[in-house]
Order: C-alpha cells, then sequence, then structure tokens
C-alpha cells in the first residue's frame, strides 16, 4: 500500500533511462500546505534550485545522472528515481528498474536520435520475448516473479545494433495481515493465560487440602491395622 504522507515522483516521458541531449520532466506529487505549492528537489542527496513540483531536465548530459528524491510541504521524502544518461545507438528504455509483483512493466527500444529501426528483437536473459517489424514498445500488463532478469533489445539501422543489458527487479507481493488477526490472536493467547493462571490457583489451593486427606487415610489404615491384630493375639492365648 502507498503512503498517502509520501511523496511520489513521475517521469515524463515514463523512462528511468534516456539518451544524451533529450529532454525529461520529473513531477512531484504530494501533500502541500495551504496556498504553498513549493517542492524541495534532491539530486544524490544535496538539494536542488528548483521549488516547484515539475523538475525539468533540457538536453540531458551525463551531469543529471543520478538518484532523485522529493518533498512537498506536508509529505515524507519520496522513494528514490535513478536517472541513467546514455550515449549510444541503440537504448532499451524501462519504465522501472524496480516494481512489485502485479504492477505493469514498459519496454521500447530506442534509436538514437530516434532513428527508426527494424525488426526489432526484446530479449529476457539472453531468449527471445517479443519481436516487431518496426522499432517499438511493449507492456507486461502484469508482471510476477518469473519476469526477474537482465532484457535488452537488437533491431536493424545500416546495420544491427544491439543494447547493452538492463536488469529488472520484481518484488513479491508482502501479504498484510488484517487486523481482526492480530486482535483474535492476541485475545487466544490472553484467554490461554487466564485459563491457565485459574489452574494454577486451583492447584495451588487443593494441595494443602490434598495432603491433609491422605494424612487422615494414613492415620486410618494404622489404626485398623491395629484393631485387627487384636483379636489374634487373643486367640494364640487361648491355645
Amino acid at each position: 500500500q502507498t503512503d498517502p504522507a509520501k511523496a511520489v515522483i513521475t517521469l515524463q516521458p515514463p523512462w528511468v533511462n534516456v539518451f544524451q541531449e533529450e529532454n525529461v520532466n520529473l513531477w512531484c506529487e504530494g501533500p502541500h500546505l495551504p496556498g504553498n505549492t513549493s517542492t524541495q528537489w534532491f539530486l544524490n542527496g544535496t538539494a536542488i534550485q528548483t521549488l516547484t513540483p515539475r523538475h525539468r531536465i533540457a538536453a540531458a548530459s551525463v551531469n543529471d545522472n543520478g538518484e532523485y528524491r522529493c518533498q512537498t510541504g506536508f509529505s515524507v521524502p519520496s522513494d528514490p528515481v535513478q536517472l541513467e544518461v546514455h550515449r549510444d545507438w541503440l537504448l532499451l528504455q524501462v519504465s522501472s528498474r524496480v516494481i512489485t509483483e502485479g504492477e505493469p512493466l514498459t519496454l521500447r527500444c530506442h534509436g538514437w536520435n530516434n532513428k527508426l529501426v527494424y525488426n526489432v528483437l526484446f530479449y529476457q536473459n539472453g531468449k527471445v520475448l517479443k519481436y516487431f517489424i518496426q522499432n517499438s514498445e511493449f507492456t507486461i500488463l502484469k508482471t510476477n516473479l518469473s519476469h526477474n532478469g537482465i532484457y535488452h533489445c537488437s533491431g536493424m539501422g545500416k546495420q544491427r545494433f544491439e543494447s547493452a543489458g538492463v536488469p529488472i527487479t520484481v518484488k513479491g507481493l508482502q501479504i498484510q495481515t488484517p487486523v481482526w488477526f492480530h486482535v483474535l490472536f492476541y485475545l487466544a493467547v490472553g484467554m490461554l493465560f487466564l485459563v491457565d493462571t485459574i489452574f494454577h490457583v486451583i492447584i495451588y489451593k487443593e494441595l494443602p487440602r490434598k495432603k491433609k486427606w491422605n494424612l487422615e487415610i494414613s492415620l486410618d489404615s494404622g489404626h485398623e491395622k491395629r484393631v485387627n491384630s487384636y483379636p489374634s493375639k487373643e486367640r494364640y492365648l487361648e491355645e
């Protein structure tokens, strides 16, 4: 579940890896103070000058590489977004490198300077995943743990190009235990403790009584033995 007090960064275009000279917009969404939309942006832990909900990167360069966070007036800092700026002929762009099971993942095989790329192949862990006649993008609508791996693409321009690999991590869902389960669990533990306490109190109270009862039985048994022995003694004397 998303923390409503945490700011969230979205990218436009939605890729976390871009070519040099391309433009990127980062948007920060989060609760603001009334009448105050100021936003604090951070790059690699250092505050940057942008104080608006949008941080614009025009003609991206290697200096724009890094981990971005943002924070609004009433929010806690956002999760980091790692932006990578590349210089190559072909780039596999991804919407996110780390996603949670069930979330979508979009991939795009992107040519330098928006050049057309044909006969595009997408790969996962070295195996062909998808084929397109012309450069395109596709979305895995509902990811699962089998989508973990290294992705790359290849395609034809003036010659055949191949992108670098991009690691994708799909995290398993964390099943949250309902509140009522915790309530029932602690009630059950409390009842067991109560029953155990009552049981020990009863035993503690009954123990002296039981000892006294056993002593009385022992004394009574000894008296009967003495009484029963007298007739035999008299009989012996008569003989």
